[in-house]
């Protein structure tokens, strides 16, 4: 099943919107310079936010919430529905589901598997998104709780093409391995 596909929306991302974002990266150096306090008022108001939730986060949570992957490339990113009927009588349908964002960041592949509790939407960027949509990297992220769902998060992610991805999961586990340098030696493994 493909994640679904929404409207741009810049309200998606809570502290790191796609429109500061732009306004950081002016060529006009005054819209940059108050784009530069907005952006560190939304740093230190995430890091508060987090650290108020941090206390309701499994470690394999607070592992992802730790990890830097700006600048990361996109490798790859697959999500599967599953719905299934538990028992033959029952005609309830149950459903499961994963994701997986395959990404190169510092000469490691970093794979991050998302079991998700309803489905992934990705918020195309806005038609006047003013940098490449060529490639796609991972620029900044935000991990929240649900509202109202007690062990339900959502990760949301803003990439270099303008599109945030938004994640509802309960559980997720990183994975990386180094991947062989240019010259044909090895990089340090690095795992979260």
């Amino acid at each position: 099943m493909k994640h679904q596909t929404e409207k741009p929306n810049e309200q998606v991302m809570r502290f790191f919107t796609p429109d500061l974002y732009r306004q950081f990266n002016s060529p006009d150096d005054d819209e940059a310079d108050r784009a530069n306090e907005a952006w560190e008022a939304a740093l230190h108001n995430y890091q508060r936010h987090l650290d108020s939730i941090r206390g309701g986060m499994p470690s394999q949570v607070r592992k992802v919430a730790e990890l830097c992957l700006h600048d990361a490339e996109l490798l790859g990113f697959d999500q599967e529905v599953q719905s299934f009927f538990p028992e033959p009588l029952l005609p309830i349908p149950l459903w499961s589901a994963l994701a997986i964002l395959s990404l190169k960041h510092e000469g490691s592949a970093l794979s991050l598997i998302y079991f998700l509790w309803d489905n992934i939407r990705e918020h195309a960027a806005s038609d006047n998104w003013p940098f490449s949509k060529l490639g796609k990297h991972w620029l900044y992220d935000e991990l929240d709780l649900a509202s109202g769902s007690r062990g339900m998060f959502v990760h949301r992610v803003l990439f270099s093409d303008g599109s945030v991805l938004e994640i509802p999961f309960h559980s997720v586990i990183s994975h990386s391995f180094p991947l062989p340098a240019s010259d044909g030696s090895t990089v340090a493994r690095q795992s979260a």
